[in-house]
């Protein structure tokens, strides 16, 4: 196979050029096409409708592929193989699951090892470059480093533990107000991943994880390894399949992620899942007829609220089974969200007095939050949800300004800052504010943007050197050359940026 690195470079590069070529829809349809199997023509134009939308520059999508050796920058704490906080399905023999500790941030990571030698690999590898993701509900890649023999792949740390940690009773389930909270985490992430042309179609009780023990209860998918390579399916993961899937389980559909969603929801309702068998054959035959009952006795104190949710989720036709974006833009859904805390006059004096940030700030920024805020990313996502009426997944001006209207109690006032606000704040020009660059204004800028942290970071993206040469900025941000150029010049003359300028032009956001 070679060098990875320099495939993972090459990789990167040919990424660039594919976007710039990218005039239409069926250029992005065919790179997606090992991805994807099977796609209804509705869900396609949903697809195409969303892409449409999505040709900006990406500034919170990237990730960073080391050439420096790992120990350089991490330290093993344990091997997790047998650690029931980490979860990532489909494994086999060739891969290695490590939990380890940045020695820069402080920060746990899990570390994926896979063998060059395995045929799947480099397919997983260029499907995660060309395609990361990034959700506060969706376990983030950040790394990637190459040794002679295997390729080292660093995501998110959930030290909550699986969903199958939580304290659920047999016939009992968990708080109903607990198990709606995780719902709608659940739905959001998955319909983040349906919008963006993609789909799980392995989802069970352990596919998510809770990012710490707190009583916050957010989670994140950990299991994000079946988005890009589909694996063989365990006796688990056909206790979540949808009945029209038993007998033609390469249909990767939205329908399919729905129906497994709800079949989690049940069970954290219920301690249960409807189906009993311990043995396939007899299991396949119970959900091919799909039958859910919700009659029995640990029914009687479930609101009708959330039955009704599992009513749209565990319909048995797939063809009129909610998509997930229905169900956000459900007038149910907006006043179950709604209910979330409101946002605190901290984050509208964050909104009301922001100072602007350039494209390069704004990357750097970016980075930032990713290494050090990750529970105040899903407090301030919950705020972008609430006032997200629409439920498109983004915020305009009229948002904006009732989102306002709540603290300040004066229309004027709040109209006032919309546009001032949207100047500062949407750097892609959209006309609208999507949630990373929500997250970029409410976080605490003056905690997050300190001299430590600048240091720890500028050593990642600078690759351990003194410096953080233009090459170097284009392979970590995924840029092209005239972007990089625009944005160095911005704030230095040279194709280098020193830690002095990167600390100056980070320290005018405070």
């Amino acid at each position: 196979m070679g060098s990875c690195t320099q495939k993972l470079k090459k990789a990167n590069q040919e990424n660039q050029q594919k976007k710039q070529m990218q005039k239409t829809l069926q250029a992005h349809h065919s790179k997606n096409q090992s991805i994807q199997t099977q796609e209804s023509v509705q869900e396609k134009k949903k697809k195409e409708k969303f892409l449409q939308t999505d040709q900006s520059l990406n500034i919170h999508n990237f990730i960073l592929i080391q050439t420096c050796k790992l120990s350089k920058v991490y330290s093993i704490i344990s091997n997790s193989n047998k650690d029931n906080l980490v979860q990532i399905q489909s494994k086999t023999s060739n891969e290695n699951i490590q939990i380890i500790q940045n020695n820069l941030t402080g920060r746990i990571r899990i570390m994926e090892t896979l063998r060059l030698d395995d045929k799947q690999t480099k397919q997983y590898i260029d499907n995660i470059i060309a395609n990361p993701l990034s959700h506060p509900n969706i376990a983030q890649t950040h790394e990637m480093y190459q040794d002679d023999e295997t390729i080292h792949i660093i995501h998110d740390y959930c030290s909550g533990g699986r969903l199958s940690t939580l304290s659920i009773k047999q016939g009992q389930g968990i708080n109903e107000h607990i198990a709606l909270k995780v719902l709608v985490q659940m739905i959001e992430s998955l319909n983040y991943l349906h919008m963006k042309g993609f789909n799980h179609g392995h989802l069970t009780y352990n596919s998510f994880s809770r990012i710490d023990e707190s009583e916050n209860y957010f989670i994140k998918l950990t299991d994000t390894k079946p988005i890009y390579i589909k694996p063989q399916i365990t006796f688990e993961q056909l206790q979540f399949l949808a009945p029209e899937i038993i007998d033609n389980d390469q249909d990767y559909s939205i329908a399919r992620d729905v129906w497994s969603i709800g079949m989690i929801f049940y069970k954290l309702l219920t301690g249960n899942l409807p189906y009993s068998s311990t043995q396939s054959n007899k299991l396949k035959s119970e959900i091919r007829k799909g039958i859910i009952q919700y009659t029995e006795l640990q029914f009687d104190k479930i609101s009708s609220r959330s039955k009704e949710l599992l009513n749209k989720l565990l319909q048995f036709n797939p063809s009129i089974r909610s998509d997930l974006n229905s169900i956000i833009k459900s007038p149910m859904y907006r006043k179950l969200v709604s209910q979330t805390k409101q946002i605190s006059q901290q984050s509208v004096n964050a909104l009301t007095n922001i100072k602007p940030a350039n494209v390069i700030q704004s990357l750097f920024l970016q980075f930032l939050v990713s290494q050090f805020c990750q529970n105040q990313q899903n407090e301030i996502y919950q705020m972008f949800n609430k006032y997200d009426q629409n439920g498109d997944a983004k915020l305009n001006k009229a948002e904006i300004c009732e989102l306002l209207f709540q603290q300040l109690r004066s229309k004027e006032q709040a109209q006032k800052h919309v546009d001032l606000i949207f100047q500062a704040i949407d750097t892609d020009h959209n006309g609208t504010i999507d949630c990373d660059e929500f997250i970029r204004c409410i976080v605490d800028r003056q905690a997050l943007i300190t001299t430590p942290n600048l240091k720890s970071i500028f050593k990642l993206l600078s690759n351990g050197k003194g410096s953080i040469h233009k090459k170097r900025f284009i392979q970590c941000f995924q840029v092209d050359k005239k972007q990089a150029d625009e944005m160095f010049a911005s704030i230095t003359k040279s194709k280098r940026i020193t830690f002095k300028v990167f600390s100056k032009t980070m320290m005018e956001l405070v």
